[in-house]
């Protein structure tokens, strides 16, 4: 099974933050760094980005 690329993260203020796992720096969408987001909103923020990464690194030959 393929590893989650993207998680999310609790901030110390409080907000959450969608996380690149590769890199372990904040994910970031238009320039704009995805931080101080609500937790649901990070969550499907990241299942998206997931989604989107999965299939692009999905093989032709399946």
């Amino acid at each position: 099974m393929v590893e989650a690329r993207y998680g999310v993260r609790q901030e110390r203020s409080g907000g959450w933050t969608v996380i690149d796992e590769v890199t372990g720096l904040p994910a970031a969408s238009d320039g704009r760094d995805l931080t101080g987001l609500e937790r649901e909103d990070a969550r499907d923020i990241a299942d998206v980005l997931n989604r989107d990464d999965r299939s692009r690194r999905r093989s032709s030959l399946v």
